[in-house]
């Protein structure tokens, strides 16, 4: 459970700590990158990515018990990894042992409705099968120009 919570609970801890620590400079601190972040487009986009990669990523868990995709022992597949890309997201997925990407494919139109997705593309590894590469379309592809189903792990952990 802390895993799946971590940024929440480290952003709390950063706001309890901001709160008793804060001084005059650090103010200033925070209210500068605050300030470039919302002037600077580039660093607004990059903020705003992995904000959507943070509710993607929970988005995905919801859809996977939704779907009731989950092994004998009523374990959902891991979510490793988030990554923004042009098209929406690409999330790296661990399935458990009885949970395989065929069944991720199969329930796939219930994951991107829980996303709120256009679509949800799924591309096993080719070497290990329990790696397994969803690419959550929130534009099409052909509007980005981007090639799908090409399994990468960059920006993977």
């Amino acid at each position: 459970m802390l895993w799946r919570w971590r940024y929440e609970i480290g952003l709390a801890g950063f706001l309890a700590y901001a709160a008793v620590v804060v001084t005059g400079p650090v103010l200033i601190a925070i209210a500068a990158v605050l300030a470039v972040v919302a002037l600077w487009p580039p660093a607004r986009s990059e903020v705003w990515g992995r904000i959507r990669c943070v509710v993607t990523a929970h988005r995905i868990r919801v859809g996977f018990v939704e779907a009731y995709l989950v092994n004998r022992r009523g374990k959902t597949p891991a979510v490793l990894w988030c990554a923004p890309a042009p098209f929406g997201e690409r999330v790296w997925v661990w399935c458990r042992a009885g949970i395989t990407a065929d069944d991720l494919e199969r329930s796939r139109r219930r994951i991107a409705g829980a996303c709120w997705a256009v679509d949800v593309l799924v591309w096993p590894h080719p070497r290990k099968p329990h790696w397994v590469l969803l690419e959550v379309i929130r534009v099409g592809h052909d509007q980005v120009g981007c090639q799908a189903g090409r399994f990468s792990v960059r920006g993977a952990p």
